[in-house]
């Protein structure tokens, strides 16, 4: 599989962004006895595979030192539990077709250094039916880990954290 070279993560703030990934990977190692191997490709739509001796799930990967980067607003689990976790729509439904297509669950794990927790949320099981429901809409985010490039409106999903069976959080 090639590796494509031209994407936001291959910029020096994207790399950033790749690294605190992949310290997130090797704390979800840790945390839950499995081996993490990180998508190879860049361009793949999600993050990383997970394994306990054989394949048991996918994942996307975030750290969220920010809940807001232009006003360097701490992210909180506290301010996440009244606002929910925003994510682009788009990165569920992936996880949801990846799930089904491996026949595995789906996670989205997203660390809060600030807080020192790493939030799971199961996201789809093997056949691809998502465990949560939430709320779908047309909102102005970044375009991506490089600010510069400004905002764009995409369909984002926000994840609730207040009520979710399929929501945990652990401390490091």
């Amino acid at each position: 599989m090639e590796v494509t070279r031209n994407l936001d993560c291959n910029t020096k703030r994207g790399q950033k962004f790749i690294e605190s990934q992949k310290e997130t990977g090797r704390l979800v190692e840790r945390l839950f006895n499995v081996a993490v191997q990180h998508t190879a490709d860049d361009a793949e739509k999600f993050d990383c595979h997970i394994y306990r001796g054989e394949l048991i799930g996918l994942g996307e990967i975030k750290t969220r030192p920010y809940f807001n980067r232009r006003l360097k607003t701490a992210c909180t689990l506290e301010k996440l539990t009244h606002e929910g976790y925003l994510i682009t729509a788009e990165k569920l439904d992936i996880l949801s077709e990846q799930s089904a297509k491996l026949g595995v669950t789906s996670y989205l794990f997203v660390n809060l250094p600030n807080d020192r927790k790493l939030l799971v949320f199961k996201v789809a099981d093997r056949l691809g039916k998502f465990f949560m429901d939430f709320e779908r809409k047309r909102t102005t985010t970044k375009y991506s880990c490089n600010d510069y490039k400004g905002d764009t409106i995409r369909e984002n999903a926000f994840i609730p954290i207040e009520g979710n069976n399929h929501f945990k959080s652990f401390d490091y």
